[in-house]
């Protein structure tokens, strides 16, 4: 029988630990004062009363005595001789200290004050030795006690010492143990977000953790599901074109052929002007299927890729530009800046998709202002791009236009009289872009027409 691990919660785990950073908190206070005692008991630090108990104990030495009178004052106590009139003698108050010990006696008063008194002790010569001590801790070792602060001063320090390194302890520790969760979860989303959705995302010691990872595993298989379905479908979608352009070409062939001997053989005019209707739509339907057979084809030709250097792209689309226009008998203007370094990708796709953006602006422009191409190398977030624009003379872009066109199948014309467009440009542009690690940028001038840029990532650094 498996043994279900308990689980805690962060209410209880944060508990957990405010518990033992108090106890270890007071374990050191108490480690603090049990040091002291020690130290006491060794005689490395001396108790409050020791100087006065030293001069009680020196008290006969001190009234007997002739001279040499330091001796037997202890250390760490100030003293003062004064005769019978108060006139000072000898001894080691200064200043108005001096007065104030023999105001003091005159009224006797013991206290001196900030914790300090006074011993009055009548000499057996008719003078008068006045001690003043303190009752503090003191260190056995008279330079510590010059360098360091008094024991009932330090050890309240080395407590706030101790007690600040505890927090910094227990909440490091406490920090650690979120992060060693977290750390689980982070791991999740990561490979959630790079669809590596085989895995298996366990359980945690804590309980709310533990949920999310619940909730994130759901998340998964329904991701997991739901890629599937979209997989199947793209397949099934795939399979089925392939199939519909594989099916009409046969027939194709057979309409081609017959109306090729129809037009070649001595038949009526009537019939040789319906034979050339028929070749001419039979061609526009054999475009159609190649360019539908490039959308099937996009996917395997990013395979077969290789470096090209800037400058051999750049030539490659000036040459396409150059004979699109002559073809469609426009005018076309090149404004092409430096550029360097390498691109990885298949050069036929990339043919193909400046091909499709060139002969779009052609077929939109104003046939007497034709068109402007303008490359250059520019870049965006860290990343150096090649630019191939084509700018157009024409009625630019509608509003849906702007959302849709780099759609497969929209053609922008609703009414679909325009046989010649069948809505595929600008989609295998997009793929053929993205599938290198480049973007396709389109939209309308702020004076006349459309633009529509082809962005080629190239193989370099930026220079910022």
């Amino acid at each position: 029988m498996e043994i279900r691990r308990r689980e805690k919660t962060l209410a209880g785990l944060f508990t957990k630990y405010l518990a033992l950073f108090f106890l270890s908190t007071v374990l050191m206070a108490i480690g603090v004062f049990l040091l002291l005692m020690v130290l006491a008991a060794c005689k490395v630090v001396l108790p409050a009363n020791y100087l006065e108990f030293a001069i009680t104990e020196h008290t006969e030495d001190i009234r007997k005595a002739e001279g040499n009178l330091e001796q037997w004052i202890p250390e760490g106590c100030l003293y003062g001789v004064y005769d019978r009139d108060g006139e000072w003698l000898e001894g080691t108050f200064a200043g108005q200290e001096r007065e104030r010990a023999w105001e003091n006696l005159r009224i006797y008063n013991i206290y001196s004050g900030t914790g300090n008194y006074y011993r009055f002790i009548d000499m057996d010569n008719g003078n008068t030795c006045i001690v003043k001590y303190n009752l503090r801790m003191r260190y056995a070792n008279s330079r510590a006690n010059d360098l360091l602060p008094p024991p009932e001063v330090l050890m309240p320090v080395l407590d706030i010492l101790l007690f600040l390194g505890n927090v910094i302890l227990f909440s490091r520790l406490f920090a650690n143990r979120l992060k060693a969760e977290l750390r689980e979860l982070s791991g999740i989303t990561e490979k959630i977000a790079a669809n590596n959705l085989e895995f298996e995302t366990g359980t945690s010691d804590i309980r709310e953790i533990s949920e999310v990872m619940a909730s994130l595993g759901q998340m998964k298989d329904t991701l997991q599901d739901s890629l599937k379905v979209q997989w199947d479908l793209e397949e099934q979608k795939q399979e089925q074109l392939a199939a519909l352009t594989h099916d009409i070409k046969t027939p194709l062939t057979v309409i081609r052929g017959n109306a090729e001997l129809v037009e070649e053989g001595e038949q009526l005019e009537e019939n040789r002007e319906c034979a050339s209707y028929i070749l001419a739509n039979v061609k526009e339907i054999e475009q159609y299927l190649e360019t539908m057979r490039q959308v099937l084809r996009g996917a395997e030709e990013t395979e077969d890729m290789r470096f090209v250097s800037c400058t051999e792209l750049v030539e490659m689309f000036r040459e396409t530009a150059k004979q699109i226009s002559a073809a469609e008998k426009i005018p076309v203007r090149f404004e092409i800046g430096v550029y360097r370094g390498e691109i990885l990708c298949n050069e036929n796709m990339m043919l193909r998709a400046w091909s499709n953006i060139v002969s779009n602006g052609a077929e939109h422009t104003d046939s007497l202002k034709g068109l402007e191409i303008r490359i250059s190398q520019e870049s965006r977030e860290g990343t150096v791009y090649l630019k191939a624009a084509v700018r157009d003379y024409g009625a630019g872009f509608s509003q849906k236009a702007l959302q849709y066109a780099d759609r497969e199948f929209y053609s922008g014309d609703e009414s679909r009289h325009d046989r010649r467009h069948q809505g595929l440009g600008l989609a295998i542009a997009k793929r053929a872009a993205a599938e290198q690690g480049g973007f396709l940028e389109y939209g309308n001038r702020d004076t006349e027409g459309a633009e529509v840029a082809l962005w080629v990532k190239t193989e370099q650094e930026t220079d910022a």
